[in-house]
Order: structure tokens, then sequence, then C-alpha cells
């Protein structure tokens, strides 16, 4: 919630005062403190509201709690990138390329390589239809009598 309960009493009581000095020469003096009363409770009620909305809602509330420091910390994010590799790797790295330099071993891998040869795939033509088409068949022709 933004701000504190002091500007419901602020904004109420000058409802109260101006809701009194409009309607003192034209009530008599129960009306007028029983319609003051009841402009203070509405206003303090709305400003409450309205208090409620702008702290859930607009996410005013968060940005006025924080604190100085958290703020220039949440303005410094995301300016600097730091990024470390770690050292050990460098070693293994290296060994890797001297190993791969060396040996001939790139030329046995591909030596090695074969395509996959898949089995090709071939359907049974036929001059009569099989057994379970004429099943589905007659399933749809039952059905279709239903």
């Amino acid at each position: 919630m933004i701000g504190s309960i002091k500007w419901n009493f602020i904004v109420g009581g000058i409802a109260f005062v101006a809701t009194l000095a409009m309607s003192a020469g034209h009530n008599i003096w129960l009306t007028t403190l029983v319609r003051s009363f009841y402009s203070f409770i509405i206003l303090f009620v709305l400003v409450f509201a309205c208090r409620w909305l702008l702290g859930t809602f607009a996410g005013l509330d968060s940005a006025l709690k924080s604190p100085p420091e958290e703020a220039e910390e949440e303005m410094a994010k995301g300016t600097a990138f730091d990024a470390i590799t770690p050292p050990d790797q460098d070693a293994e790295l290296h060994q890797m390329l001297k190993n791969r330099i060396d040996d001939a071993a790139p030329q046995a891998e591909e030596a090695l390589f074969a395509p996959l040869n898949p089995p090709k795939l071939s359907t049974k033509i036929s001059g009569a239809p099989d057994e379970s088409s004429w099943e589905m068949a007659q399933a749809l022709r039952r059905m279709t009598e239903e």
C-alpha cells in the first residue's frame, strides 16, 4: 500500500470540513454532522482503496519502499558480465589437441564409418482384398443399417 493512513485521515477531514461548511446554513446541526461524518467515512474508504490498488496492481508500493542501496543495486544489474573459464579444463584441452595431432586416429575413424543400409519396405499386391479390410467393410455395413 502506498503512503500511510494519515492520508486517509487528511482527505477524510477535508471532506468533513467541506461538507460541514456547505450544509451548515441549509440544515439543522444534527443533519449537518451526520452528513459530514458520512462524507468522511466514504472518502476515507475511497482513499484506502486507491492506495491499495496503486500499491498492489501498479507496483508503486515496492518502488517506494525499496531503500536507496537496493535501488542502486537494481540499476547496476545487467551492466557487467563476469565470465570465468575454469582453469583445470585448459590442461585437458591442450592434451586432447596434442593427441589429435600426433595420432592418426582420425583417419582410422573415417575408415570405420559405413552408412546404414535399411531394408526396403515392400507391400503385398494381390488381386483379392485381405481379411481385415473385408471385416471393416462388414462392420461399416452393419453400422449403417442400424
